[in-house]
């Protein structure tokens, strides 16, 4: 999205896909934290408790989710998120939830594409998801969590002056997010399974904003879905 005060977009690969999806721009997040998103979007879980479903006393309870609803036909599944392994509780959950295999910083076994603070840079653990995609049975169901756009909002030293640094701590950051994904789409573009998978991008929830006009109920929960399919036509 473009600054108020900057014109120049922070997404352009994102906004290049969305011209080819279909969005649905009146989605909510489920609350303002990783820890509660991740429920709601992978089984319909809201947040009704004070405390995050995956730190309460039901975090064991079986529950439906997304991966065990397509497991009765055949999809494989598989959960990618590069921080430290047990972060947030998401490896018990999303294996508790049903979803066959983990992926984290433990998988990963590089720590050179360490960022320090959260886990693997998004660009090298991108990469590292697609691969690994190329390697899976189809069917399969797969998600990503990706990490950089998080507080502290570092980027790689090797970008330090390549993207637009906007009025936001957070705006470099996502701006290399940005560009994570798109080599993430060029590589998978490759793929001859491509052609046939739904991609689905949404957030687990917002962020800061330089804009008054966020500051409200509706829009401190607002993000979007977007749902992309090479030429299917569901714009």
């Amino acid at each position: 999205q473009s600054s108020i005060t900057n014109p120049q977009s922070l997404t352009p690969f994102l906004d290049s896909l969305i011209n080819e999806s279909l969005v649905f721009e009146n989605a909510f997040a489920n609350g303002k934290t990783s820890i509660t998103g991740i429920p709601a979007i992978l089984s319909s879980l809201p947040s009704l408790m004070n405390e995050p479903f995956i730190n309460s006393e039901f975090a064991a309870n079986q529950v439906n989710s997304i991966a065990n609803m397509l497991k009765k036909d055949g999809y494989n599944s598989s959960f990618f998120h590069g921080g430290s392994n047990g972060t947030m509780g998401f490896e018990a959950f999303t294996r508790n939830i049903g979803f066959e295999k983990y992926y984290g910083r433990n998988e990963y076994n590089n720590e050179k594409d360490f960022d320090g603070h959260w886990g693997i840079w998004d660009e090298e653990f991108f990469q590292y998801f697609a691969n690994q995609l190329d390697k899976t049975t189809v069917p399969f169901l797969s998600c990503i969590f990706s990490l950089t756009s998080h507080h502290p909002y570092f980027i790689p030293e090797k970008y330090k002056n390549k993207f637009p640094k906007g009025t936001l701590p957070i705006h470099q950051s996502i701006a290399y997010s940005d560009f994570a994904l798109r080599k993430f789409f060029e590589n998978v573009s490759q793929k001859p399974w491509f052609a046939n998978t739904l991609f689905v991008i949404t957030a687990d929830h917002t962020s800061m904003s330089e804009s008054h006009i966020y500051e409200n109920d509706v829009y401190t929960y607002s993000i979007p879905v977007i749902l992309f399919k090479k030429d299917s036509g569901l714009k």
